[in-house]
């Protein structure tokens, strides 16, 4: 009785999470292999729309490789390779469950190495296409491929949510809309529309109005120029229209107040970051700014004056946003750094930070995450 409730809650959980997948095209999803056409010569072993594209098939170097794309949901069959196989993800999230293991969680660069005759199953997530070279391993082998039974939707589902609630428990020390604006960071950084469209409709669920999610992608531009930011902002844009003409209507929210400090705002942002980091103002300036006297200006006049003085968001979610931002960005450790620093300072605790990790870790895999929660590790060691 209890499973049975188990899997009844896990059915109604994917039912509600479906409601906000924005509709996405074979054309749309970036890949770097062609998507090929539709599976149909397997389609009876799919759950879902497959695609096929063969990438080599020479005898002459005999190790067949396909690029395999799955629409969102889509998955194959339980089955066994005699010569075992070798997937490498290219693109989107998916999953790969072994029988009696736990699924796991695949993105862009991971590889699973599938023992010969090892049941198993591999497709995309619910609410995300996924694509997948695969790898036929000792061709020719005696037996091939064996197909077994389908992995029905209570079962995929369940495996899929166990993989990606891992860190349920941690998280619990960050708000539902704190772990919105880590979505919204998160996909804002890495030009995921897609992704980005759905996060915001779970942060305006959240509890956020138009104006305050606004306020979020117009920072953007700060940390990852103004092509990202404008994409986010015509994503906010297409959505509010959309929802409105279901009915919807959104809260839009106070605007920033007129500014009435007539101080230079030189003066003024350098204040602002005085009070985010705890560090003088008068301090010595940092080797950046010596190299590059504009960038200094420019950092304290555009950022932290003229952004982080509106009022339509807090210091904290600001700061939340940042540094959700420069894990989607990558390779930006040494700001990624100062921005947990100012975190701390602030207020925003280190576990909080490590729940942010574990979001961006599921969004977009440990090789953005890992780099940053190393950063956190030396902060609070």
């Amino acid at each position: 009785m209890k499973n049975t409730k188990r899997v009844l809650t896990l059915i109604a959980i994917m039912i509600m999470a479906a409601n906000v997948v924005i509709a996405q095209t074979k054309s749309d999803f970036r890949q770097p292999y062609p998507i090929g056409d539709k599976n149909d010569a397997f389609a009876r072993y799919f759950i879902g729309q497959s695609y096929l594209s063969v990438i080599s098939n020479d005898k002459n170097l005999n190790v067949p490789m396909f690029n395999v794309t799955f629409e969102p949901s889509c998955r194959n069959n339980w089955h066994k390779h005699a010569g075992g196989q070798m997937l490498i993800a290219t693109a989107g999230i998916g999953y790969y469950q072994e029988k009696g293991k736990p699924a796991r969680r695949l993105y862009p660069g991971d590889v699973v190495e599938i023992l010969p005759n090892v049941e198993h199953w591999h497709g995309a997530a619910p609410n995300s296409w996924f694509a997948h070279i695969a790898v036929e391993c000792n061709p020719g082998k005696a037996g091939g491929t064996t197909w077994l039974a389908p992995v029905e939707d209570a079962e995929y589902l369940k495996a899929c949510n166990d993989a990606k609630n891992i860190y349920a428990q941690q998280n619990i020390v960050l708000s539902e809309k704190q772990k919105a604006i880590v979505n919204i960071g998160n996909y804002t950084a890495q030009g995921n529309l897609y992704m980005l469209k759905q996060s915001l409709v779970l942060g305006l669920e959240a509890g956020f109005t138009v104006n305050e999610l606004k306020e979020f992608l117009i920072q953007a531009y700060a940390y990852c120029g103004f092509p990202r930011s404008l994409r986010a902002i015509t994503t906010f844009e297409e959505l509010i229209k959309e929802r409105k003409e279901q009915g919807i209507q959104d809260i839009k929210g106070k605007k920033a107040t007129n500014i009435k400090d007539i101080r230079e705002k030189y003066i003024r942002g350098a204040e602002i970051l005085e009070n985010l980091t705890g560090v003088s103002k008068d301090a010595p300036k940092a080797s950046y700014s010596q190299f590059a006297p504009a960038i200094d200006v420019f950092l304290k006049e555009h950022l932290f004056c003229d952004v982080f003085e509106r009022d339509v968001l807090t210091y904290k979610e600001r700061e939340l946003f940042t540094v959700s931002l420069l894990v989607g960005l990558g390779g930006v450790e040494p700001m990624a750094q100062g921005h947990m620093a100012m975190c701390l300072h602030i207020g925003i605790t280190s576990e909080q930070l490590s729940a942010l990790l574990n979001i961006s870790e599921t969004n977009l895999g440990k090789q953005y995450s890992e780099p940053i929660r190393e950063v956190l590790r030396g902060l609070v060691k």
